[in-house]
């Protein structure tokens, strides 16, 4: 905490820097007892929204609408994601606590205070939340609005992130990369080979590395429906680099072998047909193998 507040949240463009030569070491005692709670309430925030970011960007974009307690939520995520907007999340925490408490008029009444209190700050900054206005706006007005009896567990129509589209397209890629590291890894554990699958393609292609002296006669490969065999002579693993079910079936007289490339760079590439050439297999084997 003491190595933290060497750097307090910015105050503004006025705000005096010290040079290395005349800044002091900072201590805990050049503070106050309420100026350390906040800070270590600060650094405590940021630290458990951006756990909330990484977890939201595994589950990609959202294919339905938000309620008003996921949408309070994701905003108050993207403040308290960056420790110099953290205060600014403090009026919209207030407000879903105060529904939390119990939706009735009163508290209704408090959190849309709340909330149009926070939209009058960001209103200011030209840059930054525009996506978030609006779907605050909304909140707001759902809450004002009496007829509707509205709970956190109120959905907001048509709502379904509070983010620029630039910030869902980098989510949906970060679902996209992790799933790819995800395959890979579980291909990895499978065995010494290199598993090539293209969506919506019938063919797949196994790459296996074997030893530079590798000749065709030194090779046994036999397809069946839904089970393979591969053994070379000469390869670490004996006595079969291959020998189970397969993820999917295949047709055995559609499917071939070759040996390709010299040195360091020899391999056996098998060519396999899959019978539903639609359906994805993610893996060679079958998992219950």
């Amino acid at each position: 905490l003491a190595q933290a507040l060497h750097h307090p949240p910015r105050r503004g463009p006025g705000r005096a820097l010290c040079s290395a030569a005349t800044r002091r070491p900072a201590m805990v005692d050049n503070f106050s007892r309420e100026d350390v709670m906040t800070y270590t309430a600060q650094l405590r925030a940021h630290a458990t929204a951006k756990e909330k970011l990484q977890l939201q960007e595994t589950m990609g974009p959202r294919k339905e609408d938000m309620s008003l307690g996921e949408a309070l939520e994701e905003v108050i995520t993207t403040m308290q994601t960056d420790k110099f907007w953290v205060d600014l999340a403090k009026p919209l925490s207030a407000a879903r606590e105060a529904l939390e408490v119990g939706a009735n008029r009163v508290s209704r009444q408090r959190a849309a205070e709340l909330i149009r209190e926070c939209i009058k700050q960001v209103a200011g900054l030209k840059h930054y939340f525009l996506m978030e206005q609006p779907v605050l706006q909304n909140a707001a007005a759902l809450l004002e609005d009496e007829a509707q009896q509205a709970t956190l567990a109120s959905f907001l129509p048509g709502v379904r992130t509070t983010r620029s589209p630039e910030t869902e397209a980098a989510l949906a890629k970060g679902v996209e990369e992790r799933d790819k590291r995800e395959q890979k890894a579980m291909q990895a554990s499978e065995g010494p080979w290199h598993f090539v699958e293209v969506d919506n393609k019938q063919d797949v292609t196994v790459n296996i590395a074997v030893p530079a002296s590798t000749q065709k006669s030194d090779i046994s490969v036999t397809f069946f429906p839904s089970k393979l065999r591969v053994a070379v002579k000469g390869h670490e693993r004996q006595p079969a680099i291959i020998d189970g079910e397969l993820a999917g079936k295949v047709d055995p007289e559609s499917c071939s072998w070759t040996l390709e490339g010299s040195g360091e760079k020899r391999r056996l590439c098998l060519e396999l047909e899959k019978t539903m050439g639609g359906l994805m297999w993610h893996r060679l084997l079958s998992i219950s193998r």
